[in-house]
């Protein structure tokens, strides 16, 4: 999980850097990150049925082994499209990978350690926004652009490391057909959909198909979602949308998703384009901020078990609202340490708000869907993730015409904020639908045994529901 979100939070901070490098403008820069995420979300349909046809060990030892080779080609890249192409390529391997990753929790972790798993699982999924701008910051400095995808590359190798100590899986037997029909439509719907809101600057102007695109992957989903509720064995398990609880920790993941990136994306601009500093500097000053975020996740963890997470939900949502308030209310001349202050206390709120919504999602489902669940939700906040990245750089963009590498404006910074707020306050309903009629939202509906609940012994949704 570290690797994936390092392929969006490390590059990230790049954008203003290849700017000036190739000289393009951040419209052009963004299609690095817009790629790699838009084929990620492609390729997040396929983990569910490769998980059942050749088992979790073999499809990820293929992916990242594909993911090597393609990082160390990106080393020696001399154009613009060859390396945008690259990134196109390591998002199809991320994107097999992450769901597959929270399956092993699932599949290989007692129930009553899934919570303290999942926490640790979403530290190293911040472990990438932490450290990633740092390391790409010094990489580019001291070694040049190239040096990333070598590292890149590095943790591929590490990561082969590990799986080799995963048991070996038989092929399965007993598996379906691969439904490429539904294949189709969820990777060009994916595809268009993200391509198409990633111009949204331009619909009004010489760049109105780009709407149209947007509009006709948009229908292609659609189109997936009522095909795919009538099949047995679907590619993506829609059905899982009957179940109230799954639905609505969805739907609170997806908003958490679209707030989430404003700070991942929006802060290298800041402190590069408006801020002045370089890009190591900037991510030494983002690490402490993310890096107590980092901290947090596996004690989130635990008190998952203790406080529930009606306690958790409400109080990160408070502080990434206050936190990103206190962002989209800086100006070009505010000071490092209220910076800092405001990264600080969102990145306690994200948090706060990621893993309990992350855990809850999957424990409401039964164990024979944790699969399906998994590949669904990774899919769905893949595709959010893409998108919000392609909002809040159309606000940035908005307005400006020019090619050069000095677009930006704080203004249109605190702009993109304003808009993360409004998301965070979407939260407030949602938070409400999720609790609302609990008399006491505790993990166990009839005894906690030292801080952990006992669910060894659920095994229906209705059952799951009750004890959440």
């Amino acid at each position: 999980m570290f690797m994936s979100m390092y392929g969006i939070s490390g590059y990230t901070v790049m954008i203003p850097i290849w700017k000036a490098y190739w000289g393009i403008n951040i419209d052009q820069a963004q299609w690095s990150l817009i790629g790699f995420m838009a084929a990620a979300g492609v390729s997040m349909t396929l983990s569910g049925y490769a998980m059942e046809r050749w088992g979790i060990r073999k499809v990820l030892v293929a992916a990242t082994t594909v993911s090597t080779i393609f990082s160390c080609m990106g080393s020696m890249l001399t154009d613009w499209e060859s390396l945008v192409a690259i990134r196109i390529v390591s998002g199809l391997c991320v994107g097999v990978i992450t769901p597959l990753t929270v399956s092993l929790i699932y599949h290989h972790i007692a129930e009553e350690k899934r919570a303290s798993a999942m926490g640790w699982w979403s530290m190293a999924a911040m472990l990438g926004p932490a450290i990633g701008p740092v390391i790409s910051g010094w990489l580019y400095v001291q070694f040049g652009w190239s040096s990333l995808f070598l590292f890149t590359g590095l943790l591929n190798i590490c990561m082969l490391a590990c799986l080799s100590q995963l048991p070996r899986q038989s092929m399965s037997l007993s598996y379906s057909a691969f439904p490429l029909r539904q294949f189709v439509l969820a990777g060009t719907g994916s595809a268009c959909v993200i391509i198409g809101l990633s111009q949204i600057h331009h619909w009004f102007g010489v760049g109105w198909g780009y709407g149209l695109v947007a509009v006709a992957g948009s229908g292609m989903l659609a189109r997936l979602a009522h095909s795919s509720a009538a099949d047995k064995q679907p590619l993506l398990y829609w059905r899982l949308f009957k179940n109230r609880l799954w639905k609505l920790t969805m739907l609170w993941n997806g908003i958490v998703t679209l707030a989430l990136y404003a700070g991942t994306y929006l802060m290298p601009l800041y402190l590069m384009d408006v801020q002045g500093w370089n890009a190591a500097d900037s991510g030494w000053i983002m690490l402490f901020p993310s890096f107590v975020m980092v901290l947090l996740a596996p004690i989130v963890g635990r008190l998952y078990d203790v406080v529930g997470p009606q306690r958790l939900l409400f109080s990160g949502l408070i502080l990434m609202l206050v936190g990103s308030l206190l962002l989209a209310s800086m100006n070009g001349a505010v000071s490092l340490f209220m910076v800092i202050s405001a990264m600080f206390i969102r990145s306690v709120g994200v948090s706060l708000v990621t893993m309990p919504g992350n855990h809850m999602s999957m424990v409401c489902l039964e164990n024979e869907h944790v699969a399906q669940g998994s590949a669904l939700s990774n899919w769905l906040k893949q595709l959010l993730s893409a998108c919000s990245i392609a909002i809040y750089s159309a606000i940035v963009m908005l307005g400006h015409t020019s090619t050069d590498g000095h677009v930006v404006t704080v203004s249109r910074i605190q702009a993109a904020f304003w808009v993360s707020v409004v998301f965070i306050l979407l939260l407030l309903p949602i938070w409400w639908l999720l609790f609302k009629g609990r008399r006491k939202i505790s993990l166990s509906s009839t005894s906690l045994n030292g801080g952990q609940r006992n669910t060894n012994n659920l095994k229906t949704v209705a059952e799951k529901e009750r004890v959440i």
